[in-house]
C-alpha cells in the first residue's frame, strides 16, 4: 500500500464496515487496527528492520493503537524500542527515519518515541501519564520478547508505586474537573478531553490496573463503546483526526449511529459520559480509601475497636467521608437530610445510601421535607449531589418532568448545558440572590423548574412549562397558592429581560405589561427580577452583560414604584439627551445637510452613544444604518425622532469613544449615503454574503406585537446575526414607506433580535394590510 494512501484506506474501511449494527464497534476497530498494523509492518520490512525475537529492535504502539481500539482519523502514537546493546546508535536514527518519514508523507498525525527499556521504564517512574501510556504498550513488528518484557517490567512498577502514586492520579482525575467542561452538558462536547470522555476511561483502567480500585466492567465497557463509535463516526463525516463533536457535524453523526436526531444521540452520549464520570468517581475515592493510614476509619483498640462514625439528627451518618443513614431509622426526614448534609458540606453520599435512595418510595413531599429539600437546593455543592443522584436516576424520580428534559441538549448558542444542568446552573445562580428576595425557597424551586418545557416540539417552552412547574411544585411539598406563583415565574421568566431589552421602555405598555406578567404583586417581581439573572448567567456570558443588568435593573426599579405608588426616577439610559439633540438640530438646519455628535459617555460598560442628524425624508434611517454597518459600528439600540423635519436619531453602539471613528468621519460618510439613497447600487453593502441557513436554528423569525405599543406597529425580528441585518430591515421599511419611531436591538449569541416601532408617513399605527406586507418583506430581508 502507498503510503500516501493511508488515511483514505482508513476512512474507506471503517466506511465499508459500516454503523448499521450499533454493536459491530469493537471488531471495526480491531479491522482498522489490523489495517494500520499491516501497513506499519510493511514500513518496517522496507527499512530493513530485524524481525526476529531477540534482535534488539521493535515498534510497538501505545494510545488507541496500543489498545486496538483505533478510530479512522486517530493519530498514532509508537515507540521505536530498541536495546542499545544490540543497536548502534547510527541504526537507530536510520531505522528512525525510514519509519517516521513515510508515516509523515502519508498525512497521518503521529506521536513518536525512540528509547531502550530502561528508558521506558525510567520515563514511566518520573511522567504519570507518560506511565498510564506505556500501560497499553503492544508489539507491532520485530522483537516482541523486547515489547513483552519491557511492558512486563512497566506494569510492576506502576503496581508497586501506586500506593506513593494515589495522590498524583487524584490530581489527573481531577484535573479535567478543572479544565475541561462536562461531556454530558456540553453543546458541543469533546469525546476525548471533556469529564467523562475517553481519556477519564483510560485513567479509570489505569486504576484497575493498579490493583487499588477496580470498576464496574460491563458499565465502562458499554460507556466506551458508546463513545468511540460517536469518535469513528465524526471522524469519517469530517475526515479528520479531531474529537469535537460541533453543531454543524451532529446530524450527520447522530444518522451515521442510526440515531433518529442528533438529540437523541447526544442523550445516549450524555448517559454514557455519566457513567464514565461516575465511575472514575468512585475508582479514585476506592484507590484512597485503599492507602488511607490503618485505623483511620476505626477508633479504639484489639477488641474495642468500631467504625469510626457521627450521628447526626435525623438518622444520618458520617463514616470514612462519606453520608449515609441509619437503616433502622424510621425517621421521615433521613434520606432528604444525608442528601442536604452532602449539600452543604461537600462529603459525598455513599454507594449503599444512593442504592436504598433509588429503591425507596419517591411520594409527594410533606412540608417538612420540602424544607429539608429547598436548604439542600441552597447548598454550595448541590451540582455535585445532583449528579450522584440523577446517575442513579433518584432525582428524576424525585421531580416530575425531570426525565423529559434530562440529558437534552439545547440547540441555542447562547446555552452552555444540557436542560437538565442549566437548571441545576441556575440554581447555583439564584443562591446569590437569596438574601435579596422574601420567598427564597420560591425562586430555588422556580430555578430548578424553569426549562420542564423544554421538551421535543415544544413551541414555547416557558408558556407550556408553566402547568409541568406547577404540578412539580405541589409534588414537592407546596400549597396551592405557592404553586401557582411558580407557575406564573416558569411562564414569565423571560418576559422581564425580553421587555427590558426589546421594547421602547419610554412606552407606558412596556410598563404594562411588566406590572401584568407578575400579576402586580412586588414579591414575585423581586422573585422575577433574581430568577432573570440567575438564568441568564447559567446560560453562558453571552445572555448577560452590565448593559442587559442596567436595563432589566432600570425597568424593575419603574415597575416597584409603580406597585409602592412612588414616582419614578428619571430616564438616565436609552433616553437621548436633550442638549445634544438640541445641538444637532441647531446644526442640521444651519448647514442643510448631516451632522454627527458624540455626547458624553455615561456608562462604564463600553457602550458609546452617537446622535446623528439629517434633513428627513424617505431612506434616512436606512442610510444612517448602512454607514454604521459599513464603518464596522455595532448597533445595540436606536431612538429616531424627527423634530422640524429634521431626523434626530440616536444610536447606541459597542466601544469606548476612544474607539469610534472621528465625526467628521461618520458625517462625510452619510454625506455621501444621503446623495445617492435613490440609487439602488449605491445602495449595494461592501459586505461578503451570509453563508446559506444549515439548520432551523438559522430560520429567521418575524413577529407581530399586539398590544406592546398604543402609538406604532410594534415587530420583531428574530434572525441570525449579520453585520448587514439591521441595514437590509432598514432599508425593507424604506421601500415600503414606513416611519421608524424606535428600534431596540440585542444580539444573543449567534441571534440577533430587533424590535421596531413602525408607524405610516402620518405618525400612525399601520393598518393590517400594511402589516401583512411589511411581516413577509421582513422575513425574505432577514433570510437574505
Amino acid at each position: 500500500m502507498p503510503s500516501e494512501a493511508l488515511s483514505s484506506r482508513r476512512i474507506t474501511q471503517v466506511l465499508h464496515e459500516g454503523f448499521a449494527d450499533d454493536a459491530a464497534g469493537p471488531s471495526r476497530r480491531l479491522a482498522q487496527s489490523d489495517l494500520v498494523d499491516d501497513w506499519l509492518r510493511g514500513l518496517w520490512e522496507r527499512a530493513g528492520a530485524p524481525a526476529s525475537d531477540g534482535s534488539g529492535a521493535a515498534l510497538a504502539a501505545i494510545g488507541s493503537l496500543g489498545r486496538r481500539s483505533l478510530g479512522p482519523g486517530s493519530d498514532l502514537d509508537l515507540v521505536l524500542l530498541l536495546d542499545p546493546e544490540q543497536i548502534s546508535q547510527e541504526e537507530s536514527a536510520r531505522l528512525a527515519s525510514a519509519i517516521w518519514y513515510p508515516i509523515w508523507d502519508s498525512g497521518t498525525s503521529l506521536d513518536h518515541a525512540v528509547r531502550s527499556p530502561d528508558e521506558c521504564v525510567s520515563v514511566a517512574a518520573g511522567d504519570l501519564r507518560a506511565a498510564i501510556a506505556l500501560l497499553d504498550l503492544r508489539v507491532v513488528a520485530g522483537d516482541a520478547q523486547l515489547v513483552a518484557e519491557t511492558s512486563k517490567r512497566v506494569r510492576a512498577q506502576w503496581r508497586r508505586e501506586a500506593r506513593r502514586r494515589v495522590g498524583e492520579l487524584v490530581d489527573l482525575a481531577t484535573d479535567r474537573t478543572r479544565h475541561h467542561g462536562s461531556l454530558a452538558h456540553s453543546t458541543e462536547p469533546n469525546l476525548k478531553s471533556d469529564r467523562g470522555g475517553l481519556r477519564d476511561i483510560t485513567v479509570i483502567r489505569a486504576l484497575a490496573e493498579s490493583w487499588l480500585a477496580d470498576h464496574d466492567h460491563a458499565v465502562v465497557d458499554d460507556a466506551s463503546r458508546i463513545l468511540r463509535n460517536a469518535r469513528d463516526a465524526l471522524q469519517a463525516v469530517t475526515g479528520s483526526s479531531g474529537t469535537r463533536l460541533g453543531r454543524a457535524d451532529q446530524d450527520a453523526v447522530a444518522a451515521l449511529t442510526g440515531h433518529a436526531t442528533a438529540d437523541d444521540h447526544h442523550a445516549v452520549l450524555a448517559e454514557a459520559a455519566r457513567a464514565v464520570t461516575w465511575e472514575l468517581h468512585r475508582a479514585v475515592r476506592a484507590a484512597e480509601a485503599a492507602v488511607a493510614p490503618s485505623g483511620a476509619a476505626t477508633r479504639g483498640q484489639g477488641t474495642d475497636r468500631r467504625p469510626a462514625l457521627t450521628r447526626l439528627p435525623h438518622g444520618v451518618l458520617v463514616q470514612a467521608g462519606e453520608v449515609s443513614v441509619d437503616p433502622a431509622s424510621r425517621d421521615l426526614l433521613r434520606d432528604l437530610a444525608a442528601v442536604r448534609h452532602a449539600a452543604t458540606t461537600g462529603l459525598p453520599l455513599a454507594d449503599a445510601t444512593l442504592v436504598r435512595l433509588a429503591e425507596a418510595p419517591a411520594g409527594p413531599l410533606l412540608p417538612a421535607q420540602r424544607d429539608v429539600l429547598v436548604d439542600a437546593l441552597a447548598g454550595e455543592y448541590f451540582a455535585d449531589v445532583y449528579e450522584a443522584l440523577d446517575v442513579k436516576g433518584i432525582f428524576a424520580r424525585w421531580v416530575p418532568g425531570w426525565a423529559e428534559i434530562r440529558n437534552r441538549p439545547q440547540r441555542s448558542a447562547v446555552h452552555r448545558f444540557t436542560v437538565d444542568r442549566h437548571q441545576v446552573e441556575a440554581v447555583l445562580e439564584a443562591q446569590r440572590f437569596l438574601p435579596r428576595v422574601g420567598r427564597p425557597d420560591l425562586l430555588l424551586v422556580t430555578a430548578l423548574l424553569h426549562d420542564l418545557g423544554k421538551r421535543p416540539d415544544t413551541r414555547d417552552h416557558a408558556v407550556e412549562g408553566a402547568p409541568l412547574a406547577e404540578a412539580a411544585a405541589r409534588h414537592l411539598g407546596f400549597d396551592k397558592a405557592d404553586a401557582r406563583t411558580v407557575g406564573i415565574l416558569v411562564r414569565e421568566h423571560l418576559t422581564l429581560v425580553s421587555l427590558a431589552t426589546g421594547r421602547d421602555l419610554a412606552d407606558p405598555a412596556t410598563l404594562r405589561d411588566l406590572l401584568k406578567a407578575v400579576d402586580g404583586d412586588p414579591e414575585t417581581l423581586e422573585i422575577l427580577r433574581a430568577l432573570t439573572e440567575a438564568d441568564a448567567v447559567a446560560a453562558g456570558p453571552a445572555a448577560w452583560s452590565t448593559w442587559r443588568a442596567d436595563l432589566v435593573d432600570h425597568l424593575s426599579g419603574m415597575a416597584r414604584d409603580a406597585l409602592s405608588g412612588t414616582i419614578s426616577a428619571p430616564r438616565t439610559l436609552l433616553t437621548p439627551q436633550r442638549s445634544v439633540q438640541d445641538s444637532v438640530l441647531a446644526a442640521v438646519r444651519r448647514s442643510g445637510s448631516a451632522q454627527v455628535l458624540y455626547p458624553a459617555h455615561l456608562d462604564t460598560e463600553p457602550i458609546s452613544q452617537i446622535c446623528v442628524g439629517a434633513p428627513d425624508g424617505d431612506g434616512v434611517f436606512a442610510a444612517m444604518a448602512r454607514v454604521l454597518v459599513r464603518l464596522r459600528l455595532d448597533v445595540h439600540s436606536a431612538v429616531v425622532v424627527t423634530m422640524e423635519d429634521v431626523a434626530v436619531n440616536t444610536w447606541w453602539v459597542a466601544g469606548a469613544p476612544s474607539d469610534l471613528p472621528h465625526p467628521s468621519v461618520l458625517r462625510t460618510a452619510l454625506d455621501r449615503e444621503l446623495a445617492h439613497r435613490d440609487r439602488p447600487d449605491a445602495r449595494v453593502l461592501e459586505l461578503p454574503p451570509a453563508p446559506p441557513p444549515r439548520t432551523t436554528e438559522d430560520t429567521p423569525v418575524v413577529t407581530l406585537l399586539p398590544g406592546a405599543s398604543r402609538e406604532a406597529t410594534v415587530v420583531q425580528v428574530n434572525a441570525r446575526n449579520r453585520p448587514s441585518l439591521l441595514a437590509d430591515v432598514a432599508e425593507v421599511i424604506t421601500v415600503h414607506r414606513l416611519q421608524v419611531r424606535s428600534a431596540h436591538v440585542m444580539t444573543l449569541g449567534r441571534r440577533a433580535v430587533d424590535v421596531l416601532y413602525l408607524t405610516d408617513q402620518h405618525g400612525r399605527a399601520l393598518n393590517p394590510p400594511t402589516v401583512g406586507r411589511i411581516v413577509a418583506a421582513l422575513m425574505d430581508a432577514a433570510a437574505t
